[in-house]
């Protein structure tokens, strides 16, 4: 019985949105940890997979589904999903990221007791293929991000976020259909931060909520790839013109462009950076007629400190550089 009384089984029910393309063999390790754990169907939105994936899961049966695309959709698939999905609570993961035990019942709780609330994210563990941790809550983590600086005991509630790590995630299903959910040009990156604006505009809330757990089976390289860093920049750049007033965005674009170029300085990709820009400006067709500037109150709850945090991050790459 949960605390008011109501019996376990009346919860919502929990639908698990999985997108993969040739991650065979985490996939695999992650629906098995689902079938431990109270999540009521799974779907798994094959993005046009070489191996055998779609074979795999659809041996699988039971509560597993599968929604072959035969081609990469990006975050459409995603999309697809949660229209498919029978429940109301969505839970978001990557191919290579699971809950750990209790991580389901506690989202699921935040959900019920706040009505308001149409995305919360959980704190996520990198580990090793031997299951040890690498990071969880270092620089630049996911938690770190979404403290920015907030040390001490978490609220009840959760803290209040500027994004969610969007392979472990729970999101109402209403509120992400209402919205439209992720937004498909981007393909892939910064949809956390777009649907996070875009939920808090129509009124609900976004939380971090670190109680809730999950691992991530960390890919070997540590730095980003050309294609992700290339990824990220166009996005971020289309997200502030898309949401902000013309001023705003053109100040947020200089103090951004100069932190990514650092940023992909650092990463040993600087050709990205400079695809990124011009890629913005030349496939602009992509987004035209989506610009919706929030109003200010919406946009200081979307940032939060995030400017601020940009530049302790890039301080502590420097010490971290500088050391080593």
């Amino acid at each position: 019985m949960r605390p008011d009384g109501a019996a376990e089984a009346e919860r919502p029910g929990v639908s698990a949105v999985i997108a993969t393309r040739n991650r065979r063999e985490a996939l695999e390790i992650v629906l098995d940890r689902l079938a431990e754990l109270p999540v009521d169907e799974v779907l798994v939105v094959d993005n046009g997979s070489e191996d055998d994936t779609v074979e795999r899961v659809q041996a699988r049966g039971g509560k597993v589904r599968v929604l072959a695309q035969g081609t990469n959709l990006g975050l459409a698939g995603r999309n697809l999903a949660a229209r498919e999905a029978r429940h109301e609570l969505l839970l978001v993961l990557d191919d290579d990221a699971y809950p750990l035990p209790g991580a389901v019942d506690t989202l699921a709780e935040r959900f019920e007791r706040d009505p308001r609330l149409g995305a919360a994210g959980g704190l996520v563990r990198d580990i090793d293929p031997s299951g040890r941790v690498l990071r969880s809550t270092e620089l630049g983590t996911f938690d770190w991000w979404l403290r920015a600086g907030r040390n001490g005991e978490t609220p009840p509630e959760g803290l209040p976020a500027f994004f969610f790590p969007e392979g472990a995630a729970m999101l109402r299903r209403r509120a992400y259909l209402e919205v439209g959910g992720y937004f498909e040009p981007y393909f892939h990156l910064v949809e956390g931060i777009d649907l996070t604006t875009r939920l808090l505009a129509a009124g609900w809330d976004v939380r971090y909520v670190p109680e809730a757990q999950f691992d991530h089976m960390k890919a070997q390289s540590g730095r980003a790839s050309d294609r992700s860093l290339y990824l990220r920049i166009r996005n971020h750049l289309w997200y502030l013109w898309l949401h902000f007033p013309a001023p705003v965005a053109a100040a947020r674009t200089v103090g951004y462009l100069g932190f990514d170029l650092v940023d992909a300085i650092y990463q040993r990709h600087p050709g990205a950076w400079a695809r990124a820009v011009r890629d913005a400006w030349t496939q602009r067709a992509a987004v035209r007629g989506e610009r919706r500037p929030v109003p200010r109150d919406v946009r200081r709850r979307a940032e939060l400190n995030r400017g601020r945090t940009h530049v302790r991050l890039l301080a502590g790459q420097l010490r971290r550089r500088l050391r080593g």
